[in-house]
C-alpha cells in the first residue's frame, strides 16, 4: 500500500506507470481509434503505415527525408522543399518560346512541317525530360499509376494523334503548376519552421570563471551560462542572478513578459527582454522544453487523420480506376461504334491528365500541417493530424479541478491546532514545520503551497523515509519520529481521533502514530478564464461538461457552480477517475475529451479518446502521456484549439467535394464530347489549376479566427 513519495494528496493521483513509451492504444464504441503509434516502419526509420500512404500521384507527402534516404516513391518530388528557380526559369522560358514558334510556324501552310515538328520536339524534351524520367522511375520502384506516368501518357499520345500544341503545353503548364505548388506548400512549411526554429547555435558557459562558448549539447546540469538582453535562453534552468522580463510567446502563445529574478525558473524557448541573466542549467539540451516541443512538432505528420488515411486509400483505387476508364474511352467507341481514332484518343489522353488525383492528396495533410501550425502559434500543441481531427469531433469535455479549472495554487486560509486556540499562524511554527516537512518531496499543488509559505519553518528538521499514501496524503520520519499529513481518510488509516474543520478549502491534517496534533487549511481559486472558456466550448458544440475531482463535496459543488460545469463527481481516488471515464464513455454517442495537468492524470488521459495536458510547459509526463499539450495554465485555449481544429475540418471537406466535383465533371464531358476542341486545356485546369486552388484553400487554416 505504501509507495516511494510522488505527488499526491486527497484530491489527485499518484501515477505509477512508465510514461517514457506512453502507448495507449483503446478504441472508442464508434470506432474512432486512439493510436500512439502507426503500424510498420520504411525503410529510412520513419513511422509511415506504408500501406496507406502510396497516394498514386507519385510525389511524397508522408515526411522530408533531408537525410537522402531513399525510401521515397522513386518521382523525385517532395512537395515543399527548397525549388531550384534557375532551373524552373530556363524550362519555362525556353520551353515556352520554342512551343510559341512551333505553334506560329505550324500555321503556314509553306513551311516544312519537320521545322516546327523540331520546335515542338525540343520544347517537349527541355519541359517534359524530368516528367518522363521520373515517370520510368516510379515504373522501376512500383509506382506506375503516379502523375508523372499519367501526364507522360498524355503528352506523348497528344504528339501521336498529332496535337503538337496540346503535348507540349501539358508539360508546360504542369510543370508551372508543380512550381507553384512547391513555392505554396514550401510557404506553409517555412512558417512552422519559422516558428519552431529555436535551436541555439551556441551557448557561452561559465568554465573556471571565464566565459566560454560551446554547442548547447555540451553544456552539463548544474553549469551556469549567460543570457543577454535581447537573446534567446537556450536552456532550461534557474535564474543565479539578473532580474529580467522575458518573453514566453513562442512557447505559450501569450504576448505578455514574464518578470524573473534569482530563483525563477526560466525555459529554453524564451526570450530575454532587457537584463543579463545568469542562469543554471537544470536539464541537457535533449531534454528542454524547445528540443522536446520542436520533436513533437516535427513528428506531427506521423499521426495522420481517418480522412488522410481514406484519401491515401480512395487514391490508390481511384487512380488505376481513371486509367482504366481513359483506356475503354479510347478503345470502345472506335471498335464497336466506328468512332474516330484521332478524336477518342484525344478524348481519352485527356481524361488521363485530370484523373491524377494530386488536389486531395497534397492539400489534405498541407491542411492539417497548417492548422497545426496555427495552433502552436496560440501555445496549443498538437501532436498529430488524427488528434486535430478528434478535437474537432468531441462533444463531452471532462476536467480536473486542481490546475485547471482552479488555478492549482493554493493559499493559506487558517491553522488550527489541538493545543491552543490562537489565531495568529506564527504561534504555530512546530505544527507548520512538522507539515511542511512532510510536504518537502511532494510536487502536489498544495504541498508546493504549504511549502512556500511555512518551509523556513521546517529548515532545521531532519526529513527521511517519505512516503505516499494514493488519494490520502504523505507521512515522513521527522528528526526520528513518524508523522502523517494529509486528509481525512489518513488519519482513519492511522487510526487517532482527529478534529474535523469547518472551514471551506482544502485541509491538512496531521497526527503521529500516537495523537492528533492539528490541521492547516488551504484554498484553491477558480481561474479568471475558465468560466468563460466553458461558456465557449458549449457554443462550439459541446454538449455536456464534467469535473473530477478528489475533493471534499462543498468544494467540489462551490468551484463547479462557479465555473459553469454541468457534472461534478468528488471524493474519487486515482482509479475511480478512470472508472467515471468509461462510464461516461458508455454512452455511444459521447466523445471524450479529458483535461488534466498532465503531472498525476497519465491514466485518465489515457483512458478518454483525447487527452489535453493542461500547464504543460517544461513538464515530462504532459508532453509524453498527453495528445495535445497546453502551454500555460489558460484553459481559454481549448475553444482556440477547437475552433481551429473545426475550421480545418472544413477546409478538408471543402477540397474534397470541389476536387472531386471539378474532376468528374471535367471527365464526364471529355467522355461524351462535350469539351471536344478544349479537352486538353479543361484537363491540365483539371489537375494543376484545381491543385492550386485547393492548396491556396488549405493555407487558410493557419489563420486563427476568435470569431469561427
Amino acid at each position: 500500500m505504501e509507495k516511494e513519495l510522488k505527488n499526491d494528496h486527497s484530491c489527485e493521483c499518484c501515477c505509477e506507470h512508465e510514461h517514457h513509451e506512453h502507448e495507449h492504444h483503446h478504441k472508442h464504441e464508434h470506432e474512432h481509434k486512439h493510436d500512439h503509434y502507426d503500424d510498420c516502419d520504411c525503410c529510412c526509420g520513419h513511422d509511415d503505415d506504408d500501406d496507406d500512404d502510396d497516394c498514386g500521384c507519385g510525389h511524397d507527402h508522408k515526411h522530408r527525408h533531408d537525410d537522402g534516404c531513399g525510401c521515397g516513391c522513386g518521382c523525385g518530388h517532395d512537395h515543399g522543399e527548397e525549388v531550384n528557380k534557375g532551373e524552373f526559369l530556363f524550362k519555362v522560358i525556353c520551353g515556352g518560346a520554342l512551343l510559341i514558334a512551333g505553334y506560329i510556324l505550324s500555321e503556314f501552310t509553306e513551311v516544312n512541317q519537320y521545322i516546327y515538328l523540331i520546335c515542338f520536339a525540343i520544347s517537349y524534351l527541355i519541359v517534359g525530360f524530368d516528367i518522363i524520367k521520373e515517370a520510368v522511375e516510379g515504373i522501376l520502384h512500383g509506382n506506375v499509376f503516379n502523375e508523372n506516368f499519367l501526364m507522360g501518357i498524355a503528352s506523348i499520345g497528344a504528339f501521336i494523334v498529332g496535337e503538337y500544341t496540346e503535348g507540349c503545353a501539358v508539360v508546360l503548364l504542369y510543370t508551372i503548376g508543380e512550381f507553384l505548388q512547391s513555392l505554396a506548400v514550401g510557404k506553409s512549411r517555412k512558417s512552422i519552421a519559422d516558428m519552431i526554429e529555436m535551436k541555439p547555435q551556441s551557448v557561452t558557459v561559465i568554465r573556471d570563471g571565464k566565459p566560454v562558448s560551446v554547442k548547447p549539447e555540451e553544456v552539463e546540469i548544474g553549469e551556469e551560462f549567460i543570457v543577454e538582453p535581447g537573446q534567446r535562453i537556450d536552456l532550461d534552468g534557474v535564474v543565479v542572478s539578473g532580474n529580467a522580463e522575458v518573453d514566453m510567446a513562442a512557447l505559450t502563445g501569450e504576448s505578455i513578459p514574464v518578470s524573473v529574478a534569482p530563483g525563477s525558473e526560466v525555459l529554453s524557448g524564451s526570450v530575454d527582454l532587457d537584463g543579463a541573466l545568469t542562469v543554471k542549467a537544470s536539464k541537457l539540451y535533449s531534454q528542454s522544453t524547445v528540443a522536446r516541443i520542436m520533436e513533437m512538432i516535427e513528428n506531427s505528420g506521423e499521426k495522420k487523420s481517418a480522412a488522410e488515411k481514406f484519401i491515401s486509400r480512395f487514391a490508390r483505387v481511384y487512380t488505376p480506376i481513371v486509367c482504366l476508364i481513359a483506356l475503354l474511352i479510347i478503345v470502345i467507341p472506335p471498335l464497336l461504334f466506328k468512332g474516330d481514332w484521332s478524336e477518342w484518343a484525344y478524348r481519352g489522353l485527356s481524361v488521363l491528365v485530370v484523373s491524377c488525383p494530386c488536389a486531395i492528396v497534397i492539400s489534405i495533410p498541407l491542411t492539417f500541417f497548417a492548422g497545426i501550425g496555427a495552433c502552436s502559434k496560440q501555445g496549443i500543441l498538437v501532436k498529430g493530424s488524427t488528434y486535430l481531427e478528434m478535437l474537432s469531433k468531441c462533444n463531452v469535455g471532462v476536467f480536473d479541478k486542481t490546475g485547471t479549472i482552479t488555478s492549482g495554487k493554493f493559499e493559506y486560509v487558517s491553522c488550527e491546532c489541538v493545543h491552543c486556540h490562537c489565531e495568529n499562524k506564527l504561534e504555530h511554527r512546530e505544527l507548520l514545520g512538522l507539515i511542511a516537512a512532510c510536504e518537502r518531496y511532494s510536487t502536489h499543488p498544495i504541498a508546493k503551497s504549504v511549502c512556500l509559505a511555512f518551509g523556513q519553518y521546517a529548515e532545521e528538521l531532519e526529513v527521511t523515509e517519505a512516503k505516499n499514501y494514493a488519494g490520502m496524503g504523505v507521512s515522513a520520519v521527522i528528526n526520528g519520529k513518524t508523522y502523517y499529513a494529509g486528509n481525512e481518510k489518513l488519519m482513519q488509516k492511522v487510526g487517532v481521533e482527529y478534529v474535523e474543520t469547518k472551514l471551506i478549502g482544502t485541509a491538512i491534517y496531521l497526527c503521529d502514530e500516537n495523537e492528533f496534533l492539528g490541521n492547516i487549511v488551504f484554498a484553491d481559486f477558480i481561474k479568471e478564464d475558465s468560466k468563460n472558456a466553458l461558456s465557449q466550448l458549449k457554443a462550439l458544440g459541446i454538449t455536456k461538461t464534467v469535473m473530477l475531482t478528489g475533493d471534499k463535496e462543498h468544494i467540489a459543488k462551490e468551484i463547479a457552480d462557479k465555473a459553469g460545469v454541468d457534472t461534478y463527481y468528488s471524493k474519487l481516488l486515482p482509479d475511480e477517475k478512470v472508472e467515471k471515464v468509461r462510464e461516461i464513455k458508455k454512452d455511444k454517442e459521447a466523445i471524450v475529451f479529458y483535461t488534466g495537468d498532465g503531472i498525476n492524470d497519465a491514466p485518465v488521459l489515457a483512458e478518454a479518446d483525447l487527452g489535453i495536458a493542461m500547464g504543460g510547459v517544461g513538464s515530462d509526463i504532459a508532453i509524453e502521456a498527453s495528445d495535445i499539450v497546453i502551454m500555460g495554465d489558460s484553459l481559454s485555449k481549448i475553444p482556440a484549439g477547437r475552433r481551429i481544429a473545426k475550421k480545418t475540418m472544413s477546409i478538408v471537406k471543402e477540397n474534397t467535394v470541389f476536387s472531386i466535383g471539378v474532376k468528374a465533371l471535367i471527365i464526364f464531358g471529355c467522355a461524351v464530347g462535350i469539351f471536344n476542341e478544349n479537352a486538353m486545356w479543361l484537363a491540365v485546369f483539371g489537375d494543376v489549376g484545381v491543385c492550386l486552388i485547393a492548396i491556396a484553400n488549405a493555407l487558410r487554416a493557419m489563420r486563427y479566427n476568435k470569431k469561427l
